[in-house]
């Protein structure tokens, strides 16, 4: 943990972006936000919200770094992820059809919720491109136990 100015409960966590981060940054914000208390509703929310930015951040820059980060902040909690992209994510549209026939474990998803969820989960967030890449953060409401 480090203090920041976001306030005296931070934490980062570097990676290089390889699919397996995913899991990992889960599991991440799991045992922190646990260790400071948070109810299991703002848990389960920190826990998908980190999911969807590494994703994301995997996808954009496949085996370059990565930094989890997350803070405690005034009455909410904010969970940001950068990457070396200085390209903004761009919202798109969930594939709703229904296959013709069962897709295979390789078949990649297509993706486009993450933006919905975020939206529902979070009482704001945003993008803020840095001189070398970008963070995507969003904040939550922060409940305790």
């Amino acid at each position: 943990m480090e203090r920041t100015v976001a306030g005296p409960w931070a934490l980062r966590r570097g990676f290089l972006a390889t699919p397996d981060v995913v899991q990992q940054g889960r599991l991440i914000v799991e045992s922190q936000a646990l260790q400071w208390g948070l109810a299991e509703e703002t848990v389960e929310a920190a826990v998908l919200i980190a999911s969807e930015l590494l994703t994301n951040a995997v996808r954009a820059t496949p085996h370059k770094p990565v930094t989890l980060r997350m803070a405690l902040a005034g009455d909410g909690i904010r969970v940001e992820v950068w990457d070396c992209s200085s390209q903004r994510p761009r919202a798109s549209e969930p594939d709703l059809s229904m296959p013709e026939r069962p897709l295979g474990d390789d078949v990649p998803d297509p993706g486009g919720w993450g933006r919905g969820i975020i939206d529902f989960l979070s009482e704001e967030h945003g993008v803020r491109v840095e001189f070398e890449g970008k963070s995507v953060w969003a904040l939550l409401r922060a409940e305790f136990r």
